[in-house]
């Protein structure tokens, strides 16, 4: 059933329908029979409500804040648009306010446009860069040129400088990959040798031990744990669901205390997790940045459920290989996980 008001647009909820205007959200639509009603039992569900003293609320959509929060539980109050160019917000929000537009600096050009739904996007001018990984409060001039005996292997972009190298580089990765495998056949052969020659005069308990490291040696050459390569955990035991997803929730202790502070927003950044998500878990935890950090975690794992490999791909991503490694390891020696690469 639609209200006398007219209104832009619909849209649905799990409670029904309801529509947004430019300042005002009107009720628009009954809740279908059909619908299963929502209960005051069900678990607040960050990506859908928020919490208005004791009253659970719906979300105003992307694009808007909240002007007026709802007065019956589980409807939404009244939403006002953000203004575009000035003011955003990138998903359902429960903010009393739009966020403020990024505004980029001299140095800098205008990669997106900021809209009522998403932030704007800046990079470095052509001829200067600021690496990723650091936070961009000024962008570094390009290297023109390389030194000498070097050449250009790769070119400066807005988030790297220029990389050189030795003019003929590649000419020695082939003769070394020629030649490592050869040296590693000699010192092969050089330890069968020695263990045939014990062999010889020593009982076969001790022959068999070196026969055992040579098989070793010949099945994996080489093999050493490279904090570069993303580690790949599983499940140490058959569990059900739910024990899964305890035991993947005590593991965000482990990313609060070990991914630098410094490298916390940069690492959510990676998740995808909205601007507003992160505002929400501030304000809400604003004594205790540890809480704030759990919030984020509980926040990205309800609106995309991952699990703990994703949240050490993205370490790798942003190349914090240590830390990722570390939390690898504390996990494989607890024995909740196994490594299986």
């Amino acid at each position: 059933m639609y209200s006398q008001y007219s209104a832009k647009a619909c849209v649905s909820s799990p409670s029904g329908c309801y529509c947004v205007a430019q300042r005002a959200i009107i009720n628009c639509c009954i809740l279908s029979p059909q619908a299963a009603p929502i209960t005051n039992g069900l678990p607040l569900s960050s990506d859908l409500y928020y919490q208005e003293g004791n009253i659970r609320c719906l979300r105003c959509p992307a694009g808007t804040f909240v002007e007026k929060p709802c007065t019956k539980p589980d409807t939404i109050g009244e939403c006002s648009s953000c203004h575009t160019g000035s003011t955003y917000s990138e998903g359902p929000t429960g903010l009393d306010h739009c966020l403020t537009c990024l505004r980029c600096r001299d140095d800098q050009e205008e990669v997106r446009p900021c809209t009522a739904t998403q932030n704007a996007e800046c990079r470095c001018k052509k001829g200067t860069y600021c690496p990723i990984d650091h936070p961009c409060e000024v962008c570094l001039t390009c290297t023109e040129k390389c030194p000498p005996g070097q050449e250009l292997q790769f070119p400066c972009n807005s988030t790297s400088d220029s990389q050189c190298g030795p003019a003929e580089s590649g000419s020695w990765i082939v003769w070394l990959w020629l030649v490592l495998p050869l040296l590693l056949l000699v010192l092969i052969v050089v330890v069968l040798c020695k263990c045939r020659k014990q062999c010889k005069g020593e009982n076969e308990l001790h022959c068999s031990f070196l026969s055992s490291c040579v098989s070793k040696i010949t099945e994996n050459p080489g093999r050493e744990e490279n904090p570069l390569i993303p580690v790949q955990l599983a499940f140490a035991r058959e569990m059900d669901r739910e024990e899964q997803e305890t035991i993947f929730r005590q593991t965000w202790d482990l990313f609060v205390e070990h991914v630098p502070m410094e490298k916390w927003a940069q690492f959510m950044r990676s998740l995808r997790l909205s601007d507003n998500t992160v505002w929400e878990a501030k304000e809400n935890n604003r004594d205790n940045a540890r809480e704030q950090n759990i919030a984020m975690l509980r926040a990205w794992y309800q609106q995309n459920p991952g699990d703990v490999n994703d949240l050490l791909a993205s370490l790798h991503d942003i190349n914090l290989h240590t830390p990722a490694r570390t939390i690898a390891s504390i996990l494989v020696q607890k024995g909740d996980y196994v490594e299986i690469n």
